[in-house]
């Protein structure tokens, strides 16, 4: 069949890759717990009668959750939620240490946070008993008339630091918007408008995200991984998110984007300049700030993240082959719940429109009886057994 994802080797790996960075999305719990805790904190400074109040105040999400690439926590990790509480008034009517020990007043004098609150360098942190803390930042304009960068408060410095929350989302997505239409979803657009080909077609934000989103997340869960026993050299996700931005070139999967991000990133790291420095990874909307600073100060996080980078890639070359060579791959770089839990879904969403009938059935048991042929076809009578491997600690296939 011409619209058979099964006998598409290239669409059904994009499927793959695009189910399981859809079950690395937060659950709806956590995400409803998050936006409670959001809209508590902007009651909370909007009703304020004391620093706040009659304050213009702009409350909004950035990082992860801002541009579309957060991932459930791995092993008790806790989520963050970072947030800027934005006053709209001139730097220069405050003190840095002003604001920010306005903020830290107000929550530590509510017995709602009092018990939550903890300082860090430039925000507020709020903790969550052990699921998720949220992040908050506190800034004041530079000028009127420019509402993106503001200046935030450095507790050690004592001082002002330029920052630009809403330009780097924007920058961020305007990046991610270079794919126009991925592969998967020009593919299942052909579904749709064969209505009879299929029944069930996937969620409605299944295909929402573009690859470079989803890319990004499947980065970040192969990290948590590489780095479960070394998190103190783990690359932080705002290098990752602004490397693999700045390499992408509106590749239109999934895994020619990551195919592409780090075969770029190892290619610039072997320029002759970065022989004897290192890759510098700077705010693309106020270069002035390094992300890649400790890089400086600790060479071996700059050691352990080409490593990690040279692993995914070598890695990532096996999934160039078919499934009864590369599924002990999808399970070590994702984990095996993970990537048996994405066939799983597979088989059930489209397997009954496959001609092949073992597939079509919609009989199959994803486990330790499961076997993959030499075509890569999954069944329960021919082929290789796949035994079941080290599972990562992943809680959440």
């Amino acid at each position: 069949m011409m619209n058979d994802i099964f006998s598409n080797f290239m669409v059904q790996r994009e499927d793959i890759l695009t189910r399981i960075a859809e079950s690395l999305q937060l659950d709806t719990t956590r995400r409803q717990r998050m936006e409670s805790a959001y809209k508590a904190l902007c009651t909370i400074i909007n009703e304020d009668q004391g620093f706040f109040k009659g304050m213009e105040i702009d409350i909004y999400p950035q990082g992860s959750v801002a541009i579309g690439t957060t991932v459930k926590p791995f092993q008790g990790d806790e989520f963050d939620l970072d947030v800027v509480l934005h006053i709209k008034r001139g730097y220069s009517n405050f003190t840095p240490l002003e604001i920010y020990n306005a903020l830290l007043k107000k929550l530590e004098g509510d017995g709602r946070y009092s018990h939550m609150v903890e300082k860090k360098r430039r925000c507020v942190r709020l903790n969550y008993a052990g699921d998720f803390h949220m992040d908050i930042l506190p800034g004041c304009m530079i000028v009127i008339s420019d509402e993106k960068n503001i200046m935030v408060p450095d507790r050690e410095l004592k001082d002002w630091t330029i920052s630009n929350p809403k330009g780097y989302v924007e920058w961020f997505l305007s990046i991610a918007n270079l794919s126009k239409k991925s592969e998967l979803q020009a593919y299942y657009n052909r579904l749709y408008e064969l209505k009879a080909e299929i029944q069930e077609l996937p969620d409605d934000d299944f295909l929402s995200k573009k690859p470079l989103q989803s890319a990004i997340q499947l980065i970040k869960r192969y990290r948590d991984i590489y780095f479960e026993h070394k998190s103190e050299f783990a690359t932080s996700s705002i290098i990752i998110t602004t490397i693999a931005a700045g390499f992408y070139r509106g590749e239109n999967s999934i895994f020619g984007t990551i195919d592409s991000i780090l075969t770029r990133i190892q290619q610039e790291s072997r320029l002759p300049q970065f022989k004897t420095s290192r890759l510098k990874v700077t705010n693309p909307v106020n270069p002035n700030e390094d992300f890649s600073e400790k890089w400086d100060s600790d060479p071996r996080l700059y050691q352990h993240f080409l490593a990690f980078v040279k692993d995914l890639y070598e890695k990532w070359q096996m999934l160039k082959k078919d499934f009864s060579e590369s599924a002990l791959t999808y399970e070590t770089l994702f984990g095996e719940n993970i990537y048996k839990g994405a066939i799983r879904q597979q088989l059930q969403k489209l397997g009954q429109k496959s001609s092949n009938k073992l597939i079509q059935s919609g009989t199959l048991i994803i486990g330790a009886n499961m076997r993959t042929d030499r075509d890569g076809n999954i069944n329960l009578h021919t082929g290789e057994r796949n035994e079941r491997h080290r599972d990562f600690g992943d809680n959440i296939g």
